[in-house]
């Protein structure tokens, strides 16, 4: 599995924030540290990996926690791997 990044827009930048690809492999899910969490993350994908131009945005909100502990959200990863796009900040 290639580096996967939530992406967060603040201030007119776009800031990178990096996903615990191990965990995600393995579970399914992703698993993001609770003193990261901030309003604005997303995950960036196509809903057709075939037609790369229609680019959408996964955001992670606070009522699409599946699970949380005493240090991290758990969320669903609803989408296949290759529909993850990567593009340069």
């Amino acid at each position: 599995m290639r580096a996967t990044y939530l992406r967060v827009e603040k201030n007119e930048m776009t800031r990178k924030v990096a996903i615990d690809l191990a965990f995600l492999a393995k579970h399914g899910k992703i698993r993001f540290p609770k003193y990261l969490f901030e309003d604005g993350l997303y995950l960036p994908f196509v809903k057709n990996p075939k037609e790369n131009n229609n680019l959408e945005q996964y955001f992670l909100t606070k009522d699409k926690i599946e699970k949380e502990d005493q240090d991290f959200y758990y969320f669903n990863f609803p989408f296949k791997p290759e529909q993850y796009q990567e593009f340069a900040i």
